[in-house]
């Protein structure tokens, strides 16, 4: 018995200390540090794609160097600012104070020109996240990074790791970009491969396999028609290339590996708006890690990871051959590419990776059935997004939520008890997210917060429960509640949706399994379901699209906690005089810089901005078009259409000149509308204004006229004008129609048709109908504000208008050929 008792004793000699030192150093608190880094943000000059561009950069680097911690670190970045204007850094998914979560104007003042800013937090997370701009567009020009935190343990094993940053790159400025999206919606849409013609809709249906798939496609093609959407809305934007890691295809990115290896892949979607398809050939991947959170592992042989969402996948070298990785835009517009080689001088053939099958037609799920889930068609009086359904009451099993839609501004509430939403049918690209650890009581008492993700894509302006966010109210939160969010996607655009700050849990079937993510992306016609906690106490949070123009235009709102909001926000300060300025390489060392420490105060407040409700207030914007063409059987004779809108998203000054006509240098017919121009929904806009007639009468006069016009279903463009003049009243209406028959080739017909009450002979107005106008336009869209067109113009006169004319010897009929040009300013 001594002699046991001895050897338990020896052994807990040994064992004891072992056993203490493994706790020790594997908890986070070992690890902690107080960890230092300096960046600074300053332009760059790049060449990508062909032409040398300003981008903005962070130490230098696009993206901006990797930042790496352990979790538990207490971190101090400071920021540098070299622009020409302010600056924000945000760092996505991270749960840190709100001072620090980097939004201009909801979080923070911008970082002022030669300033810096102090973000200062713990790590209490480990994972993969990333770090970007939250200033204006200044994302989408390179400033944007990988934040990795790294836990006291994996469990998951790999001998090299890799970030993989993808992001989108266009020639031009991202101010521009947007300009032009607020001209026309669909400014870049000739250039994707992806068209919505005659053409392709034929040659889809031909190859239909089944009469049934025909039938389908026939009838997806009618409902998009009849509801003003296109069926390959994908992308708003043409970008001239894609990056990975901010390698360019005609320079791939790759990192050394061997055979042996298992190599952790943590992908970053850092596109502006592009969704990225990846694969890498003849290899499966194994998902381990989704938005910062451990899930129970799967194979896959390729995912879609959306702007803001990050996946982490683990790949096995087994061959002494290159590993592709091949990261293609949802549009096909053109793809990333990187590689995996045993020896850096390897070969490698990237022209052998084939594309992604081409997706296939959106279509609108008008009237589905989930499992447990009643969606009813909206009424054709729901003051709602006519683009797709409308819910105006879900049954779960277990529970009610009457939408109440009268508060857009916020949220429609009510108070319910948990539910693990175990019958919701989830999107493929969820349902197999399953958390290695609970997450969450799925059982809490919640409050709903309906979520309508819809817009406007003719004038590109987007919402959240019909509003942009400069026209709407914070939406007030109370710390410690639950509140459950259900998306639901009206549109026929994919929406990654972010919330800052808090984690939400997606309701996919798992219970207390369900996964954490920060961001989740609602596919066109999807409704989705997820949770979150209000357990930062205080403070301003921001959610938003992550789309960045979709944001831009109005598809975000601040979150306020209710009584613990604030009106004072920190502020930059100025750079000491001694900073010497930025160095090459990364910033993981811990001093960078020799800095005055005393010139980084801490959170000084200042007063809260006028527009401090939005970190994007209303613009103004310009848009000018202008048709010239000659007519080709009338010499020296040219017809022009003019039409400027300026002024912000709901209020413009219209004007409009329709068809004036010049022969010889004589003007024959020129009017131009002066007009209020009041968008009233995402289709229809009213007017009313003056209206200047030039000719044809014996003396020009003003007149007073009012009107609408907009898109009605099947897309025919209306515009219906009514004037008063010399006791006679003129409804002038025209319709048209843009058919897109090939790819860059369309085919627009229009009628339009003038009746008056009364007769004014002097000014050449006829009582009752008094022409009527049919024009027939092919025309071939070179680039997006430039197109060339040949037109068919028949114009008959009746009545006592047709009276007038013969009375003056004038022809009572015209038919004209013209060649000309359109183009948008």
């Amino acid at each position: 018995m001594k002699d046991f008792l001895r050897s338990i004793f020896y052994k807990l000699i040994y064992i004891v200390p072992v056993l203490f030192l493994y706790s020790f150093l594997y908890s986070p608190s070992v690890f902690a540090a107080n960890r230092t880094v300096d960046l600074v943000v300053a332009y760059k000059t790049v060449d990508f794609a062909g032409k040398s561009m300003q981008a903005i950069a962070v130490n230098n680097q696009i993206p901006g160097p990797t930042l790496r911690f352990n979790e538990g670190d207490h971190i101090t970045i400071n920021v540098y600012n070299q622009l020409d204007k302010g600056t924000t850094i945000h760092w996505h998914g991270l749960l840190l104070p709100w001072k620090m979560d980097g939004v201009e104007y909801v979080t923070q003042e911008p970082i002022a020109p030669g300033e810096v800013f102090r973000y200062e937090f713990t790590l209490n997370q480990s994972g993969t996240y990333w770090y970007h701009a939250h200033a204006g567009l200044q994302e989408q020009q390179g400033l944007y990074g990988a934040f990795v935190i790294d836990p006291p343990s994996s469990r998951f094993a790999y001998t090299k790791d890799y970030t993989i940053v993808l992001s989108d790159w266009i020639n031009n400025a991202p101010e521009r970009v947007l300009a032009n999206l607020k001209k026309e919606g669909d400014y870049y849409s000739t250039k994707f491969p992806l068209q919505a013609s005659l053409q392709r809709f034929l040659s889809d249906y031909e190859a239909a396999a089944t009469q049934q798939a025909k039938d389908q496609l026939k009838s997806t093609y009618k409902m998009m028609q009849d509801m003003r959407m296109s069926i390959y809305d994908i992308s708003d934007v043409a970008y001239d290339t894609f990056l990975l890691n901010g390698q360019p295809p005609t320079k791939p990115w790759k990192a050394p590996v061997k055979v042996g290896d298992t190599v952790r892949l943590r992908f970053i979607g850092a596109g502006a708006s592009t969704f990225f398809r990846v694969k890498i050939p003849n290899t499966k991947m194994q998902m381990v890690h989704v938005q910062g959170n451990d899930i129970v592992p799967y194979e896959v042989d390729d995912f879609t990871i959306a702007p803001g969402e990050t996946y982490d996948v683990l790949v096995k070298i087994q061959k002494n051959t290159p590993y592709i990785i091949y990261a293609e835009s949802a549009d096909t517009l053109g793809a990333a590419l990187g590689a995996l080689v045993t020896d850096m001088s390897q070969p490698v053939d990237f022209k052998s990776v084939p594309p992604f099958p081409e997706p296939q037609p959106q279509m609108s799920h008008a009237g589905m059935d989930m499992p447990g889930m009643k969606m009813p068609m909206a009424s054709s009086n729901t003051p709602r997004n006519a683009n797709a359904q409308a819910m105006s009451g879900m049954d779960m099993p277990g529970m009610k939520m009457p939408m109440n839609s009268s508060t857009p501004s916020n949220a429609s509430t009510q108070t319910m008890p948990g539910m693990d939403m175990s019958s919701m049918q989830m999107p493929s690209k969820y349902a197999k997210l399953r958390a290695v650890e609970k997450t969450n009581d799925p059982n809490k008492p919640v409050e709903i917060i309906e979520m309508r993700l819809n817009g406007y894509m003719g004038r590109y302006i987007w919402f959240l429960n019909g509003l942009p966010e400069y026209k709407a109210k914070p939406i007030l939160i109370q710390a410690g509640k639950r509140y459950r969010f259900i998306f639901i996607n009206e549109t026929m655009m994919h929406h990654p949706m972010h919330l800052h700050g808090h984690w939400m849990y997606l309701r996919n079937g798992n219970g207390a399994y369900d996964p954490r993510v920060h961001t989740i992306d609602v596919a066109p016609n999807e409704t989705v379901t997820a949770d979150f906690d209000a357990t930062e106490g205080e403070g301003h949070w921001y959610f938003h699209c992550h789309n960045l123009y979709h944001m831009m235009a109005g598809m975000a709102r601040p979150f306020y906690y209710e009584g613990n909001y604030s009106t004072a926000l920190p502020t930059s300060t100025p750079i000491s005089q001694n900073f010497p300025g930025a160095r090459a390489g990364g910033p993981q060392t811990d001093r960078r810089f020799v800095l005055d420490r005393s010139a980084i105060p801490a959170d000084e407040p200042s007063a809260l901005p006028a527009h401090s409700t939005t970190a994007h207030p209303m613009g103004h914007y310009f848009m000018a078009a202008l048709d010239l063409g000659g007519v080709v059987n009338t010499p020296n004779s040219f017809r022009t259409t003019f039409e400027s809108l300026i002024g912000s998203d709901y209020n413009k000054l219209q004007l409009f000149m329709n068809d004036a006509e010049f022969n010889n240098g004589k003007v024959e017919n020129a009017d131009l509308d002066i007009f209020y121009w009041r968008m009233i929904n995402e289709f229809w806009a009213v007017k009313g204004g003056v209206n200047y007639v030039y000719r044809p009468t014996d003396t020009p006069y003003w007149q007073p006229g009012i009107g609408i016009e907009g898109v009605a279903p099947y897309f025919i463009d209306t515009d219906v004008r009514a004037y008063w003049h010399s006791g006679a009243g003129k409804l002038d209406i025209e319709l048209g129609r843009d058919t897109q028959l090939m790819r860059l080739f369309f085919l627009r017909t229009s009628v339009r048709g003038m009746v008056a009450t009364k007769t004014v002979e002097h000014d050449q107005i006829g009582s009752g109908l008094n022409f009527m106008e049919y024009k027939v336009r092919p025309f071939w869209q070179v680039l997006p504000n430039l197109a060339f067109f040949v037109e068919w113009n028949y114009t008959d006169y009746y009545g006592a208008a047709r009276n007038i004319l013969l009375s003056n010897d004038e022809a009572t009929s015209e038919n004209a050929w013209s060649i000309g040009f359109s183009v948008l300013f």
